[in-house]
């Protein structure tokens, strides 16, 4: 084993806790100590640049479940590197729109239901009682998590499924190659 090779490894635990977020982040609103109570706009994209993971170990496999709320299943990305030893997730989200209009009780409202479509009439002459966002807006949130795995995986039989906002990445662990077991005489 090389120099490199072996420090590496030594320093292993060392990176995995750079990983991990020195204080503990915000939580569905609620400010840690080390929030910036003047930066209140970042703190929705700060939540989203590290989405919370479960790691479990069920037999053979290890499931990571990851809250991605309001991100596509186009957006997301999952990769194994690290020759099995890293699972990462990496995604976006991007909304653009107008704010709703509100609707009115003496709007006219229809539904008209076909398969799977409904289709609501908005009265266009409602007028906002008061509008905090801008009349158009963009929101760009980048997010990446890589989350290390004690032993390696199997990279032909991964899956990945988003469904209602969590990611349910399952991996099988592969067969360690680089022991060998050997007799005793």
């Amino acid at each position: 084993m090389s120099i490199a090779r072996q420090l590496f490894h030594e320093f292993r635990p060392l990176f995995r806790m750079l990983e991990e977020p020195l204080t503990r982040p915000q939580f569905y609103g609620i400010p840690s100590r080390a929030s910036d109570p003047f930066n209140n706009f970042n703190n929705f994209n700060a939540f989203l640049t590290r989405p919370a993971i479960d790691v479990k170990e069920e037999g053979d496999k290890y499931i990571l479940d990851a809250d991605l709320p309001g991100v596509r299943k186009e957006n997301v990305e999952v990769r194994i590197g690290d020759n099995g030893r890293s699972v990462t997730i990496e995604g976006k989200i991007v909304e653009r729109g107008r704010p709703e209009a509100i609707q009115t009780p003496s709007s006219a409202s229809s539904s008209e239901t076909s398969d799977s479509q409904s289709i609501t009439q908005v009265d266009e002459t409602a007028t906002n009682i008061t509008t905090e966002r801008p009349s158009s807006y963009t929101r760009n949130a980048v997010f990446s998590r890589t989350i290390w795995l004690p032993r390696p995986v199997d990279t032909q039989n991964v899956s990945a499924k988003l469904d209602h906002g969590v990611l349910t990445v399952t991996v099988k662990k592969s067969q360690d190659k680089e022991s060998t077991v050997i007799p005793v005489e």
